[in-house]
């Protein structure tokens, strides 16, 4: 039997999933290795970092880049995802999607794609089991943004192809 079933993540503000039940014995899981900024429960299936209060002239938070524009300005990191199975299959799927509906002027990003809470977007079709796989993340502040709630959530999930 050739069973597919979805885990999820969710990264930066908050985080919860763990193990998906499957057939007996059968199991698929993930967790957030790394992550940057103030963060906690790296390790876990539960995972979340702070940024505190920032702005496009202050330094960037702890574990961050920060880059300017002339229009717009952007905090860069790095999230580590490790999926883990006993399904058999050679590979997983990796998607992300944003939480949440972003604030007008904010744009989230992973490995350069920009993310949504419509549709989840493919980071990979090629996921290699027990191996953490590295996505560099961005969130990029138009300067019309200032003073906007930048704080969401990325939806990881994996599916075992």
């Amino acid at each position: 039997m050739n069973v597919k079933k979805a885990l999820c993540a969710l990264v930066v503000a908050f985080a919860m999933c763990g193990s998906v039940p499957l057939a007996k014995g059968q199991s698929i899981s993930m967790t957030i290795e790394s992550l940057g900024g103030a963060s906690s429960g790296t390790g876990t299936s539960e995972a979340s970092t702070s940024l505190g209060a920032v702005s496009k002239f202050d330094v960037a938070p702890s574990g961050f880049a920060l880059s300017r524009t002339a229009t717009d300005w952007t905090l860069s990191s790095s999230v580590g995802v490790r999926v883990d199975s006993s399904l058999g299959s050679p590979s997983y799927s990796l998607t992300a999607q944003l939480g949440a509906a972003p604030s007008s002027g904010v744009t989230w990003k992973v490995d350069g794609m920009s993310l949504s809470d419509a549709s989840p977007t493919t980071l990979t079709n090629t996921g290699a089991y027990g191996s953490i796989g590295s996505y560099e993340w961005d969130i990029v502040i138009d300067d019309s943004a200032a003073g906007a709630v930048i704080d969401n959530s990325i939806v990881f999930t994996a599916v075992s192809n």
